[in-house]
């Protein structure tokens, strides 16, 4: 079991910088095929404008966003030139209102999504929009890099903190991310103040590490009260202690909306991680 088709959606070229080296080198560790889509989104509103401007107004917007999106592909078929790996480029334009089914689209015959951490410096909601349009519409689990990440990703994480709640979200989290947990020299399955109505609740954690085991895959449980306002704060001084190089988790328990609103493990997770996460809904 490998990730063997491996896809990144491209908006800007400094915001993906990391995710496409990151993407590189997994798809040299996996002999993996790479696909790269550079997007451009036409910006255009095709709303009432006023007599005669319509026209302008769209062919113009269109015009931007190819260039835009042709731009990108120029510099990622530059930099994966002599990457010695398989891959394939192609620019795309978009209406704003179809990113979300073009971004599904294009990514749903994947194994793994490389997304670049949607939140920061430089980003907004394209990036935001891209990373969810994957997560939701390709049922395909999504790596997401930060800016910072120095990881060589040509080679297999060692340390991995896997976040385990008993959800829906984090079980399927865990089973996309079994052959990164095989590879792995250590993973950690970390509980936050478990449920103590659980049907688990006399051994939290110990089926999941059954499954696991199952797979060749030993890890260990560590059960964390949350001393900590948020609960990605105790995962990630967890991680940091444990000098682990991932996080696995499941993605949005809530509703999108709910998260964006009154914040969430998930939206956290995204906006603070300074190191890669593996996540899937």
């Amino acid at each position: 079991m490998a990730y063997k088709t491996l896809t990144l959606v491209v908006t800007d070229k400094d915001v993906d910088a990391s995710a496409l080296e990151a993407a590189q080198g997994l798809a040299r560790q996996n002999d993996a095929h790479l696909d790269v889509y550079c997007i451009g989104v036409d910006p255009a509103r095709y709303e009432p404008l006023p007599a005669g401007s319509a026209a302008i107004v769209i062919e113009s917007g269109a015009a931007e966003a190819h260039e835009r999106a042709e731009e990108l592909a120029k510099w990622v078929r530059a930099t994966l030139k002599n990457a010695g790996l398989a891959y394939a480029v192609q620019s795309n334009v978009v209406p704003n209102m179809g990113l979300d089914g073009m971004i599904s689209r294009l990514s749903r015959y994947c194994d793994l999504v490389v997304a670049s951490q949607p939140y920061g410096k430089g980003r907004g909601p394209l990036q935001v929009s891209a990373l969810e349009a994957s997560l939701f519409g390709t049922g395909a689990p999504i790596l997401v890099i930060p800016p910072s990440s120095d990881s060589d990703y040509s080679r297999p994480f060692e340390r991995v903190v896997v976040a385990w709640n008993e959800s829906d979200e984090a079980f399927a989290a865990i089973r996309k991310a079994l052959p990164v947990l095989q590879a792995a020299d250590r993973v950690d399955v970390v509980m936050v103040d478990p449920p103590s109505h659980s049907p688990e609740r006399s051994d939290p954690g110990g089926a999941i590490c059954v499954m696991l085991a199952r797979h060749g895959i030993k890890a260990e449980v560590s059960i964390l009260s949350r001393t900590l306002p948020r609960v990605s704060e105790v995962m990630t001084r967890f991680a940091n202690d444990r000098d682990a190089d991932l996080i696995v988790m499941g993605a949005y328990g809530h509703s999108r909306m709910r998260e964006a609103i009154l914040g969430g493990a998930t939206r956290d997770m995204l906006e603070g991680a300074e190191l890669p996460l593996l996540m899937a809904h």
